[in-house]
């Protein structure tokens, strides 16, 4: 949907199109559930047309759309009708310009999986305070269908993401959670309705009017400790903490805090959750966490993910300052990338609580909860790259290379060599060379993991490649005679290890610790040069190795 926003004038027939017309079926059957004279507020209205349908059927209707070109167009296809009570305004559900208690019907259709977690609760209370009493609300969006039909939901969107990412469009959210959120914050369900199996749904929504204001939803608590928590951390780890992996967003309980229990907070990255509640175990605290989109805290920071926006969201659609007597909340060490605590207050001035940064590794939390440092000492505040990170970040970072990049390409190689094996069965014995060449990548990231420290004189990773990329040539030629016994091989091989080490040394730079995103920005224009002219001359020399000595040999 995002990439279709960018096109207003084609937006409508595009869309109809991507959901086989499902759209117009779910606007005709919430035409059926709209009485007239109804004053209706649509959020979303992107090019107006269901506002002026819901319009032309005697209805006084307000739509909003943050997109000002989605207005522009609206405004342009304005019905011709004289007297159509019908006002199109950019608007936002962060503060719809309503007044409370004035709207019979909230209309929105397929905005949804627009909103993260924290803005679809932030869309209810808004809506909530919008409503009339016995207000409505209806809401069409795609969900994630049951039984076979969610393999094929799952296969077409990860194949649209790919289009997505290769567009550099962000991707829209799946609405995993928003059934938690209805009743606590103030909503009954009434009548859903469902088309292309469970992929679409429209869900109307009653205003609980025994409620005095919209309540606030909080997740269940998720276990820090048993099997399922340890093949967590493995999943994590070992397949290269690419794949964002978030727990619902929200307040959660160590213990059995009260309002005078410390606040910490972290990331929704599963990973961080678990390693923060077994550090607490025995303490009574609350833990925020944050939507970073279940990325770590590091790398969130650094990727604009885990910040005073995110904060400052987490604090008000929470609305954590209501249960504590606290002044003070601490945030990661880690964070220090991205929350700037001398900004918090200008962009939110009645921002409840004064902000700390706590130690740089969750282990240190009980210590400094104890004894609340005024200077934290030097182990709390700084992010050595020990051994033990770099054993870590060496599996993470080898299994990110195998399954993203790597992956492919070898299985191309399987096919090709399985395919000419049954022209000639001798070509099934050059399968060993994939596993010579994942043989090397495993090596070389243990290498850089390992002798990572000898770098420490030179910031640029790209010194730090060319370093790795000479030890690996070495290395890798001793263990290549061993295999091949040739001088020739060795040489043709030399710029393929090269490249193998220079390519892992920059792509290891996220786990290290040891540079700023700024830094790495810098770098990587002239990186990317040399990395293509590298990749190519070691592939065809490679080749060229390959050829002589098995084949024309």
């Amino acid at each position: 949907m995002r990439k279709l926003e960018l096109e207003p004038e084609s937006y409508e027939s595009n869309f109809t199109a991507l959901t086989k017309g499902a759209n117009e079926e779910v606007q005709d059957w919430i035409l059926g559930r709209i009485k007239a004279q109804e004053k209706i507020l649509e959020v979303g209205c992107g090019t107006g047309i269901f506002a002026a349908k819901m319009a032309l059927r005697g209805n006084e209707v307000f739509a909003i759309d943050k997109n000002h070109r989605m207005i522009t167009t609206a405004m342009k296809n304005y019905p011709s009708k004289s007297d159509l009570k019908l006002l199109y305004q950019i608007g936002t559900i962060d503060d719809l310009p309503v007044q409370d208690n004035s709207i019979d019907i909230i209309i929105n259709t397929f905005m949804l999986s627009e909103l993260r977690p924290f803005e679809q609760q932030i869309f209810l209370r808004n809506a909530w305070k919008a409503l009339k009493p016995n207000g409505r609300m209806i809401i069409a969006a795609e969900f994630i269908p049951t039984g076979f039909w969610k393999l094929w939901f799952n296969i077409k969107r990860w194949w649209y993401k790919k289009k997505l990412r290769r567009l550099r469009i962000e991707s829209t959210f799946l609405v995993k959670w928003f059934f938690n959120y209805l009743e606590p914050i103030g909503f009954e369900i009434s009548t859903i309705k469902k088309w292309r199996h469970g992929s679409i749904q429209v869900i109307e929504l009653k205003k609980n009017d025994n409620l005095d204001e919209p309540g606030y939803y909080r997740p269940k608590l998720r276990k820090a400790k048993g099997f399922g928590s340890q093949m967590s951390i493995y999943r994590c780890l070992f397949t290269g903490q690419t794949d964002h992996i978030p727990i619902e967003p929200g307040i959660y309980q160590s213990g059995n805090p009260n309002e005078n229990s410390p606040i910490i907070v972290t990331a929704n990255y599963v990973y961080t959750y678990i390693k923060v509640m077994r550090a607490l175990k025995g303490i009574d605290s609350w833990v925020l966490c944050l939507d970073s989109r279940g990325i770590n805290v590091w790398c969130a920071a650094r990727g604009n993910n885990f910040g005073n926006k995110q904060l400052i969201e987490a604090v008000k659609t929470t609305g954590i300052a209501n249960i504590t007597n606290k002044k003070t909340i601490i945030v990661p060490q880690l964070s220090a990338g991205g929350i700037a605590t001398p900004l918090i207050k200008a962009e939110a001035p009645d921002f409840p609580f004064n902000v700390v940064y706590g130690p740089v590794w969750a282990k240190f939390l009980p210590k400094y909860l104890e004894e609340r440092p005024a200077r934290k000492p030097d182990k709390m505040k700084l992010a050595k790259f020990t051994i033990s990170h770099r054993f870590r970040a060496e599996i993470t970072h080898t299994t990110f290379l195998l399954r993203k990049i790597f992956l492919w390409p070898s299985i191309a190689i399987i096919l090709l060599f399985t395919g000419l094996s049954f022209i000639n069965p001798v070509w099934i014995t050059q399968l060993l060379i994939v596993g010579e060449i994942w043989l090397w990548i495993i090596i070389a990231n243990a290498l850089i993991a390992i002798f990572f420290p000898i770098t420490k004189f030179t910031r640029k990773f790209i010194n730090k490649g060319i370093i790795f990329g000479v030890i690996n040539v070495l290395l890798f030629g001793g263990i290549s005679w061993l295999f091949h016994y040739s001088l020739l091989s060795i040489l043709l091989s030399s710029i393929f290890y090269f490249w193998l080490a220079f390519f892992s040394t920059m792509s290891f730079s996220g786990y290290t610790m040891a540079t700023s995103p700024r830094e790495i920005q810098d770098e990587y224009p002239i990186f990317s040069k040399i990395n293509m002219i590298l990749l190519i001359i070691g592939l065809v020399t490679k080749i060229i190795g390959f050829i002589f000595f098995n084949i024309l040999k």
